[in-house]
């Protein structure tokens, strides 16, 4: 990608960015893949709990957790 840039005579800048973001992306893949566990079961639960989180997310709670009613004073 970054010697087809050259070759299209694009800007520095712009082959310094396609640079950076093609080593943050790999960077990134990395490390995703070396925090996931190697066993299916395990890779399972950890993406059943993270579905499960952002459910929680979405419907703007968390479990367990009660909400506080306004008081009235009198």
């Amino acid at each position: 990608m970054v010697t087809a840039l050259t070759m299209a005579d694009a800007p520095w800048w712009v082959v310094a960015i396609a640079l950076a973001l093609g080593i943050a992306v790999s960077a990134l893949l990395m490390l995703a893949q070396s925090l996931m566990p190697d066993e299916s079961e395990h890779k399972r639960d950890v993406l059943l709990a993270w579905m499960r989180h952002r459910e929680r997310q979405a419907r703007g709670r968390v479990p367990n957790q009660r909400r506080r009613t306004a008081r009235s004073r009198q």
